[in-house]
């Protein structure tokens, strides 16, 4: 492949992971989190925060791509995106003013971009089966990057999974969520609203447990299990309820989100040269 065209791979699926992640939060209803006429259930974030810091992920993703392109699936490649993930996190709290708006985005997205980059395909299980082969290597300097985030308190403390295993298994909730939508070339808000409902029931968010338990998790996935077979989703008892438990409880389900983007990006992954 020639080195001009490698560029333009790189560059196109990095405006692609921008893309997604301005799209998902832009979008509306969604419960606990900030969309374009919400801030949800904070009061350190808005919409505005979310399009610089999605801005300012472009030249990570785009690093990440165009470092995969001539490497395998191995333990070397799996280190070369951890340490242009964390640059990445960097700079996007430098955008934020330390706010963390997109870290486990950052995670999803890279290894996603590494192995389409790799293996220069747009097959979705074959990019889900490999994304799960390289997020299983262990990274060695993750070890001397010491960070006990909110997520690997409540792994440890409920025995849940959390971003790193979710990649590990090769997003199986990214694969649900997709089941839901391929096939279709114009997808409408209310089956996408469908998407969400299902990561909402599904994800154990370690995001909800952090900023109330695991039992108000249990409960939030159910009201989300019935909203998701509701007819209309946002008018059901279901969803409403969801909108009041987020407020209760202060809820934002953050993995739901970022597994939400990435799900939307590879439904609409493009690798074609433009």
């Amino acid at each position: 492949m020639k080195a001009e065209m490698k560029v333009r791979i790189a560059e196109n699926l990095a405006t692609q992971a921008v893309q997604a992640l301005k799209w998902e939060a832009n979008f509306a209803p969604k419960p606990g989190l900030v969309t374009k006429v919400s801030n949800g259930s904070h009061t350190d974030m808005d919409i505005a925060l979310f399009m610089r810091s999605a801005d300012s992920l472009y030249e990570t993703f785009r690093q990440i791509a165009e470092t995969a392109q001539n490497m395998s699936i191995s333990l070397n490649l799996r280190e070369k995106i951890g340490s242009l993930g964390r640059e990445g996190e960097e700079a996007m709290l430098q955008a934020t003013q330390g706010v963390n708006t997109h870290k486990g985005a950052i995670w999803a997205l890279g290894v996603l971009i590494a192995v389409i980059s790799s293996q220069e395909t747009a097959d979705l299980p074959t990019i889900l089966q490999m994304a799960g082969k390289l997020a299983s290597f262990p990274d060695r300097y993750v070890q001397t990057h010491p960070q006990t985030t909110y997520g690997i308190q409540a792994k440890r403390k409920y025995k849940v999974i959390g971003a790193r295993e979710e990649a590990a298994s090769g997003f199986p909730h990214v694969a649900a969520g997709l089941k839901l939508v391929l096939g279709q070339a114009e997808v409408t808000p209310q089956q996408w609203l469908r998407v969400l409902c299902l990561l909402y029931a599904s994800v154990d968010d370690t995001n909800v447990i952090h900023r109330s338990s695991l039992a108000v998790l249990r409960d939030f996935q159910n009201e989300a299990r019935q909203a998701l077979v509701a007819p209309v989703v946002e008018e059901s008892p279901a969803f409403q309820q969801l909108n009041q438990m987020a407020v209760k409880y202060q809820i934002s389900p953050g993995g739901c989100a970022d597994l939400f983007a990435a799900t939307y990006f590879l439904h609409n992954l493009n690798i074609k040269e433009n």
